[in-house]
């Protein structure tokens, strides 16, 4: 009579289950030890955040701040530069210094540059950018290079000078103009190529194949495509042409053609001792630029998210 055959569980069949239940069991310990090291980081970076957002802010707003309650003090006051307020509001201080001779042409001569500079230039770098990144040839990547190396070349006056004497256009808004806008054009040109090569080629085969001319294709399709980048070169070349001192300085001998941060230059020489009327300069010749930026603020940064994203 046989007897039946027992069976025993192995050791490798006993411990598998084990093993399996300890390996999960550290992943958990792990997963839970992350979650707490990345807990206690957020509050370190939110302070580190914090606190360099802090520093920016001061940087900026502290001598913006003071240089505002300085232009509402009187004569004497106003020698002080400190943060107190003043007794008197001296609001009328804004109304004698758009009284002064200059202030006002100042004002339109700025005008004059910003529109200038700002819509010559994004023209023609749109333009060059759009033939340099959709041409990939010999001769637009040399000019593409030649254009760079404008970026570290640095300005020579004398030259300048003697190419505008040479061009009857010294003195004049147009021979300024010119200068101030060959010396954004490298890095204008950059921004927007980098843009454009971001561009699906599959847009400019539809248009040509509905019969675009190569202008149409540019103004019609991939203008409109470029306003991120051509709000944000607005607001830099503007930034740009309503505070350039140095080439009015060099380049424009005739005082009434002068642009607001040479009226503040000469300003400062008139009422070198009442910081008050100083100030008030300051805070007008500011105020034109700060409101461009502000209008066109929401689509720098809707261009700067659009752009992170890929589609």
């Amino acid at each position: 009579m046989s007897t039946p055959a027992v069976t025993t569980p192995t050791a490798t069949s006993a411990t598998a289950p084990t093993a399996t239940a300890l390996g999960n069991l550290r992943k958990t310990q792990k997963t839970r030890v992350s979650r707490r090291a990345g807990a206690r980081r957020r509050p370190l970076a939110s302070l580190g955040i914090a606190v360099v957002s802090a520093i920016i802010v001061a940087v900026y707003v502290i001598p913006l701040s003071l240089v505002v309650l300085t232009s509402l003090k009187n004569e004497t006051e106003s020698k002080v530069m400190n943060f107190a307020l003043p007794e008197v509001w001296r609001f009328d201080n804004y109304i004698q210094v758009l009284q002064t001779q200059g202030v006002g042409r100042g004002m339109i001569n700025g005008l004059i540059m910003t529109v200038g500079v700002t819509s010559i230039t994004v023209v023609v770098c749109a333009l060059a950018a759009f033939v340099i990144a959709r041409s990939p040839r010999r001769f637009t990547v040399g000019a593409y290079q030649y254009l760079l190396a404008g970026m570290i070349a640095p300005f020579s006056f004398i030259p300048a000078i003697k190419v505008l004497q040479l061009l009857g256009l010294y003195g004049t808004y147009t021979g300024l103009i010119l200068v101030n806008v060959g010396i954004q054009i490298p890095f204008i040109t950059l921004l927007y190529v980098g843009f454009i090569q971001r561009l699906p080629r599959e847009i400019d085969e539809a248009a040509i194949i509905d019969g675009a001319s190569p202008l149409r294709l540019f103004f019609q399709v991939i203008l409109p495509l470029l306003k991120p980048t051509t709000m944000t070169c607005v607001v830099l070349l503007a930034t740009y042409a309503w505070n350039e001192f140095q080439n009015v300085l060099f380049l424009m001998p005739d005082q009434k053609k002068w642009t607001m941060p040479m009226t503040v230059f000469n300003f400062q020489g008139m009422h070198s001792y009442n910081y008050a009327l100083v100030s008030a300069n300051l805070v007008i010749s500011v105020i034109p630029i700060l409101i461009v930026y502000l209008l066109a603020q929401k689509h720098i940064v809707g261009g700067m998210v659009a752009g992170a994203v890929k589609s």
